[in-house]
């Protein structure tokens, strides 16, 4: 199963993205705990495009879904200031001021996060989890 959303970059367009990707997740069989985990993955990454990637103003953020029998996999593109997560080092707990842990965040919730270079025109990040270490004993979505 596969879907593309291309939103403008703006935190009034999180919660009907989250609605719908909490749908597929459960079409695809994530457990409840395993897809808000994804949700909040994909959730800090697409803060992060609209505060630092655009500065707060508009821009286009294409999100590509796409589920397997193996895994999820979702794609995050912008076009706004080129900034690779997974370059940023561990932070240092317990943290003394508010804020900078959502990257580490999305390095914990998901199985892996990649940062494709080649990608020229801005921001381009995989966000992986695999089925297979579904939580078990939970209730589907």
């Amino acid at each position: 199963m596969k879907k593309k959303f291309e939103l403008v970059s703006n935190s009034e367009v999180l919660s009907p993205l989250r609605q719908e990707l909490r749908q597929l997740l459960g079409l695809g069989g994530w457990e409840k705990k395993s897809a808000e985990e994804i949700l909040l993955a994909v959730d800090e990454v697409l803060t992060n495009i609209i505060r630092h990637a655009y500065g707060g103003k508009p821009g286009k953020m294409v999100i590509l879904f796409e589920d397997s029998p193996e895994k999820t996999e979702i794609v995050l593109e912008d076009h706004g200031k080129k900034f690779d997560p997974t370059q940023l080092p561990p932070p240092e707990l317990p943290c003394h001021k508010p804020g900078g842990l959502g990257v580490h965040f999305i390095r914990t919730l998901m199985d892996r996060v990649v940062y494709d270079e080649s990608f020229k025109e801005g921001n381009r990040l995989h966000l992986i989890k695999f089925k297979s270490k579904m939580l078990k004993g939970e209730r589907p979505l």
